[in-house]
């Protein structure tokens, strides 16, 4: 009856001393800056894969809208340009929220001036 207490310690002895690297190893990859940085890696990767196919997609858009401005520019008729913008109007909200952008940052920098005089 005394053999299976000391069998079991022995036992688990065994699996404490086979499970201490595996939790030296489980400690590294969860310690927080090891973690940070795989985070970081990721959603680099995944940021420039995103950008990548927009990028893409958006320059053609972007083609395909100057195309249509030169031959309605060529042709006088405006018809082209509106059917682009209405199929796609990326690249023209694009250019609506740079002009918006750009319009208070000149606001924000005429306003600083004008407080300083």
């Amino acid at each position: 009856m005394s053999e299976i207490p000391e069998r079991i310690e022995r036992e688990m002895f065994e699996i404490r001393s086979r499970m201490s690297s595996d939790m030296t190893d489980l400690r590294q990859h969860v310690e927080p800056q090891v973690v940070a940085e795989r985070v970081k890696q990721t959603a680099s990767q995944r940021l420039q894969e995103v950008w990548g196919r927009v990028k893409g997609n958006l320059l053609g858009s972007v083609k395909r809208q100057l195309f249509s401005i030169r031959e309605a520019g060529e042709k006088r008729d405006p018809s082209h340009l509106t059917d682009a913008v209405r199929r796609d109007p990326r690249p023209f909200v694009l250019l609506a929220i740079l002009l918006v952008v750009t319009l208070l940052m000149a606001r924000r920098v005429v306003g600083t001036r004008g407080g300083r005089d």
